[in-house]
């Protein structure tokens, strides 16, 4: 029972914190058929199994011996004997090695939670490059359409002899140039496609067609999210917290090891009765209850326990300080690419907001005139660069905001 309540856990992982996007179906299904993340989970079930295991008596010893030369009592000859003994550790020692095993099954939990948080962003990432070249697929396709609705204009002035075969050879060009980008944006599907797949392990892979790349971008940093939290709440720093406190544990019981241990136990001696009359008690059997007491007088092995276990200690605070300064780092690298990608998304909205109202200008210019075509052309090409780049941009800004995610263990992807 306690098993299927662990294992449904890594289903509320998925079900209970999102909220049901696109990306977050991929997300649950990641999570239940990712094989290293399953692996990490098996590893935290393994050890959760060894906290009862240590928290366990060990195992009675049953004893069996038999006299090849029968010993001689008043009251007969002692053929055999049997016996059971219990040895009991020093008390708290039990309790201490089941915290011990608890300890270290936290840390298994820590490190399933650490592979789980960056699959995420792996899946996140990844579904993102998918949904930007889509887009870019839109918009250079969008731009061909475009290029080509300018051709038949350019044709029917030439043959009225009101622009040069300049321009007619110009926006051939265009074209030609438009739709070979076109098919080496569609040429990267596949490598794409085959990542993200593989992150999923998808026994069917997917295609582009079947994936709801129907995600709206979040370029608002509404969340919560801090530097504090991302401390707080990072599951490296928290599996090396556990790691300190499975050490005191250890420590604990490395002095517990200094102390005795007892043991109880009843042996039974079969007694043979004697061919003689009258003699009291004959062949009444043996029955004597034993105790013994473990001698630790080894003690440089405890001691050396108690030493390890003061250096893991020290090496796991050193390296809380490690994470402590990496996670630092990378969040004002998040919030570095947060301001630049937000400022350059303002930047092109207002620059692509003047240059489509260029674009318009110059067209109807050209339909009724002799503006050069090739002023056109470039006012075009650089609306399709201003849109790419604005596009880039938002994804960026998306990025930006599941690294914050990431760091903080947080996983709405709205």
């Amino acid at each position: 029972m306690r098993k299927l309540l662990i294992i449904s856990l890594l289903g509320l992982l998925s079900f209970c914190l999102f909220s049901q996007t696109p990306l977050d179906g991929y997300l649950e299904k990641a999570a239940l058929q990712n094989p290293s993340l399953k692996a990490k989970f098996n590893m935290y079930l393994a050890a959760l199994e060894k906290v009862e295991q240590q928290g366990s008596l060990p195992d009675p010893t049953v004893s069996f011996g038999y006299f090849i030369s029968p010993v001689e009592t008043r009251v007969g000859a002692q053929r055999f004997k049997a016996g059971f003994s219990q040895m009991f550790p020093w008390r708290g020692t039990l309790p201490k090695q089941k915290q011990l095993a608890a300890s270290s099954a936290q840390v298994k939990f820590e490190e399933f939670q650490a592979a789980k948080n960056m699959l995420f962003l792996e899946i996140k990432n990844s579904y993102l490059a998918l949904y930007e070249l889509e887009k870019q697929i839109k918009i250079n396709a969008t731009n061909l359409e475009l290029l080509k609705s300018f051709e038949p204009i350019s044709k029917t002035k030439y043959e009225s002899n009101l622009a040069s075969l300049a321009d007619l050879v110009r926006v051939q060009i265009k074209i030609d140039e438009a739709t070979t980008q076109l098919e080496l944006l569609k040429l990267k599907r596949e490598p794409l496609l085959s990542d993200f797949n593989t992150l999923l392990n998808n026994e069917i892979p997917l295609s582009i067609d079947q994936i709801n790349l129907n995600f709206e971008l979040n370029t608002d940093k509404e969340m919560d999210l801090s530097l504090d939290s991302a401390l707080k709440n990072n599951p490296n720093i928290k599996a090396s917290q556990e790691q300190i406190m499975a050490a005191g544990h250890q420590l604990v019981l490395a002095e517990l090891s200094n102390k005795p241990k007892l043991g109880l136990g009843l042996e039974y001696g079969f007694i043979q009765k004697r061919d003689v009359p009258n003699i009291q008690d004959n062949g009444k059997d043996i029955l004597a209850p034993t105790i013994s007491l473990s001698l630790p007088i080894f003690r440089k092995k405890n001691e050396a326990l108690k030493q390890e276990a003061g250096f893991m200690q020290e090496a796991y605070k050193s390296q809380i300080e490690v994470v402590q300064n990496q996670i630092t780092n990378q969040w004002a690298m998040a919030n570095f690419e947060f301001e630049r990608a937000n400022t350059e998304l303002q930047l092109y909205k207002k620059e692509l907001e003047k240059t489509e109202l260029l674009l318009k200008l110059l067209t109807a210019d050209y339909s009724n005139s002799n503006t050069q075509f090739e002023q056109l052309l470039s006012t075009l090409q650089l609306i399709l660069q201003l849109k790419l780049s604005a596009l880039n941009a938002s994804v960026n800004l998306q990025k930006s905001l599941f690294s914050y995610e990431f760091l903080t263990s947080n996983q709405p992807s709205k």
